[in-house]
């Protein structure tokens, strides 16, 4: 409705509103003001008579009293000229016929009064009480209903203060004969000195204190209403006069101009007189009036950029269509990448899985006689095992490396430097691919120079990953040739800090230029990577983010069919050959060591073969082992079983493993070690379960040395070794191509398709055609083939003539 009214009608409106609440605002507050002024102003005069009564009151207790005290003790009439109280209801209506005391009520009401008049009723007795807990309060004034009517009242407390008042209100016997006579001896006993046993009440009714405002506030707000509305009407004048006017007169102009199509060519209509007289002026108009000068002179200027701005417009969204295709072809790309990834990482994965299935088959297969004794010799046996487990192990690094990648997108892969040995690293890198490069007859050269520092400070395993990827590729895409490690020291170091350099060179077919762009983008692969059919396209990825999480950068330096060489540095500190710990050769273990407490392991896992598993292991080394499915069945277990370790899985149903441990670890028992046993990759949860009382974390699938050592760190297990004795087939000299001499190009051609294809059937078909002379070649192909190793037999046996793998 308000938006409907003109600017002035509102500020009329609006004012007229300020007005009435002005006036009822300052109404309610002069009401206010004014009753209070008379309530104080009938409180004086109270208090003017509470003294007169409080005089006449001592008068008669130091005065009267003891002269008419020998008549009190021998007759038995009483003088009541001799009680304090009937003193001050003479004074007060000696008072009440004063006119400003004419309404005034005056009362010693007390709880035990002598005068049954002056009992206290309920709301007296509050203000006596109210007296009692708070001696510091000398007065009190309010209002109260009483019979249908309002009262003001004011009250004081009236304590016992003189001893000789006991006479009459302590004991009855002590009290004066007239006295019982006239008032009984059943009230007015047992006051006590210094106590609260009254208040003097003075009640004047409501309707008096609210006349004497109203008498003062009609002139007053008379005067204050003439004088606002004058003042109302005045600011309602000066804002029409010099707002309202001139808006009209704007909005006249305006409306005149906006009648035609503003154009550069009308532009001038804005500059008339009219116009401009209003612009000349200081205020909110003249201001707004200068806007549409303004505005009307921006409108000029857009109007001859408009054409220029449609044309860079135009090649903007041309270019824009370009960038679209562009990112379109890239997202295509990226897309393939995926694809081929999945292609891969399927290949990748059967492999593994091909030999894990295939060889678990062959030995449940395998008949047993009468006694359970398999017809599979103890090496045969061996063998199957080392490549089930090598099998598993190849899956692990895949399913691993698929995770790392996926942290690093995250963000979640942090920096975790460690002190180590950097020359012991570089040895057991250069042992671990050793044997690989003899089997393809590549040189593995490692090489260091001599001012390498040995004992380093950085991220030991992204250290290793990272060469272990650069290693891994060189040794797979180079078929003559070498592969060589080189370690400097860098020209930047101090006594606590140093850059070391690593470079890989290999003699393969090198890189095509046009690949360096892409080579290190996740899913990617070079035209040698999808010629050779393996790999996931992750390698490279992983390890320049790894690299640069270390603080450094890794480069590529290639010539197609001479070789690649990859670069990186990183910065290390120095570290103390005292901190660190040589790692203890692998031993098998056997059993307890004597003498030790029996020690109590409970397991915690709600599937089945997890909890088989630790329960095979752990039992015949000689563990008392229980189980449990759930957190609700562990904690009846910890306080039956009192475990001194538990294996604890998070991830259950029912309650999960942060829950009980929480609880075990709030609980009164003897608190066990908790080492949580979980299938979790992610750094962040080894964080969360330490932070919620886990005292140790193990990832799932775990080493059995891994766990037996867990047990020895935190409870101080000791074992009994026994050397291992390997039941493997005697060592066999690496194949070259130069063994495969005499044998038929197309039994080659097979053997390599085979390879290829994974077909161990046709691969075992073709070594059995192998000649009876050349023995070697067929026991040395034939481990090969029971360990699963095609990446050599196609390494082995690719052409000349073939491009790289």
């Amino acid at each position: 409705m308000l938006g409907r009214l003109k600017l002035g009608s509102q500020f009329t409106f609006l004012l007229a509103l300020v007005f009435l609440t002005g006036i009822l605002l300052s109404g309610f507050t002069l009401w206010n003001t004014l009753r209070h002024a008379a309530e104080e102003e009938i409180t004086t005069r109270a208090s003017i008579l509470m003294e007169t009564i409080d005089s006449a009151r001592n008068y008669t207790i130091h005065h009267v009293s003891p002269l008419l005290q020998n008549s009190l003790d021998t007759k038995s009439t009483f003088l009541p000229e001799a009680i304090p109280a009937f003193a001050a209801r003479e004074i007060f209506e000696r008072f009440r016929d004063l006119p400003d005391y004419h309404g005034f009520f005056y009362k010693e009401a007390a709880p035990n009064p002598s005068n049954i008049r002056d009992r206290a009723d309920r709301f007296e007795t509050e203000i006596v009480e109210q007296f009692r807990r708070q001696p510091d309060l000398s007065e009190l004034s309010g209002y109260r209903k009483t019979a249908g009517s309002t009262l003001f009242y004011i009250a004081r407390p009236l304590a016992m203060k003189e001893a000789s008042c006991l006479q009459c209100h302590g004991k009855p016997a002590d009290a004066p004969k007239g006295q019982i006579a006239i008032y009984g001896d059943r009230t007015g006993f047992g006051w006590k000195l210094d106590e609260v046993v009254a208040t003097q009440m003075i009640y004047v009714p409501a309707d008096e204190v609210f006349a004497h405002s109203r008498r003062n506030m009609v002139p007053v707000m008379s005067i204050f209403m003439a004088m606002f509305a004058v003042a109302v009407l005045s600011i309602n004048r000066w804002l029409k006069g010099r707002v309202i006017q001139p808006l009209k007169q704007l909005t006249a102009i305006a409306h005149q101009v906006s009648a035609r199509p503003i154009t550069a060519e009308q532009v001038g209509a804005f500059n008339v007189p009219e116009i401009a007289k209003v612009a000349q002026r200081g205020d909110e108009p003249g201001q707004l009036a200068r806007t549409f000068q303004d505005m009307a002179h921006e409108v000029s200027a857009r109007e001859r950029n408009l054409s220029q701005a449609v044309e860079q417009r135009t090649a903007q969204l041309a270019d824009s269509m370009k960038e679209a295709e562009k990112a379109k072809a890239k997202a295509e790309a990226a897309d393939r990448a995926k694809s081929q990834f999945l292609a891969n990482m399927s290949h990748e994965l059967r492999t593994p899985l091909n030999a894990i299935l295939g060889f678990t088959q062959l030995m449940l297969r395998s008949r047993s006689d009468s006694a359970g004794v398999t017809n599979l010799a103890p090496q045969t046996q061996q063998r199957y095992l080392d490549t089930i487990n090598r099998s598993g192990e190849h899956l692990l690094a895949l399913i691993n490396n698929v995770l790392e990648m996926s942290k690093i997108e995250a963000g979640r892969v942090t920096f975790q430097a460690t002190d180590f040995d950097l020359f012991a690293l570089l040895d057991t890198l250069q042992q671990m691919f050793r044997l690989k490069a003899e089997a393809k007859g590549l040189q593995l050269k490692f090489e260091r120079s001599s001012d390498v520092p040995q004992f380093v400070r950085t991220d030991e395993a992204k250290l290793r990953q990272v060469l272990i990827n650069l290693l891994g590729n060189a040794i797979k895409f180079t078929q003559a040739g070498s592969v060589a490690l080189r370690v400097d020291l860098g020209v930047e170091w101090s006594q606590k800090n140093c850059t070391i350099h690593f470079t890989v060179a290999d003699t393969g077919l090198g890189i095509a230029p046009s690949e360096f762009d892409r080579l290190f983008e996740p899913f990617v692969q070079t035209a040698t990577g999808l010629h050779s059919q393996e790999g996931t396209g992750l390698g490279l990825s992983i390890s320049r983010k790894l690299v640069q999480l270390m603080g450094g950068e890794i480069i590529v330096e290639s010539t197609p069919g001479k070789g690649s060489i990859f670069r990186f540095q990183i910065q290390v500190e120095l570290a103390a050959d005292k901190a660190i710990k040589s790692p203890e050769p692998e031993r098998s273990i056997v059993g307890l060591a004597t003498g030790q407490t029996p020690y109590r392991i409970l397991v915690v896992d709600d599937k089945l073969e997890n909890r088989q598993l630790l329960v095979e292991l752990l039992i015949p080394i000689g563990f008392e082992v229980q189980t449990a499915t759930n957190g609700q069945e562990a904690m009846a277990l910890v306080q039956s079983f009192s475990p001194h370790l538990i294996w604890m899985d998070i991830r259950m149903p029912v309650m999960d493993g942060y829950a009980v441990t929480l609880q075990i670890k709030a609980s009164d028992l003897p608190p066990p070690i908790i080492i949580a046993l979980t299938s979790s990759a992610f750094e962040e949860d080894r964080q969360t379960a330490l932070a919620a009382g886990f005292d140790d974390f193990v990832r799932k699938p775990f080493r059995a040395e891994t766990i037996l050592a867990k047990m020895a760190e935190h409870l101080g297990v000791r074992y009994v070794y026994v050397e291992d004795k390997p039941l493997s087939s005697p060592s066999l000299r690496p194949l070259t191509a130069s063994d495969l001499t005499g044998m038929p190009a197309a039994w080659i051609e097979q053997l390599h398709q085979a390879a290829i294809e994974l077909n161990i059937k046709k691969i075992r078909k073709l070594i059995a055609q192998i000649p009876p002379d050349r023995a070697d070649l067929t026991n040395a192909l034939n481990d090969l083939a029971d360990r699963l190793c095609y990446e050599d037999i196609i390494a082995l046996t690719v052409p000349p003539t073939a491009d790289r793998g």
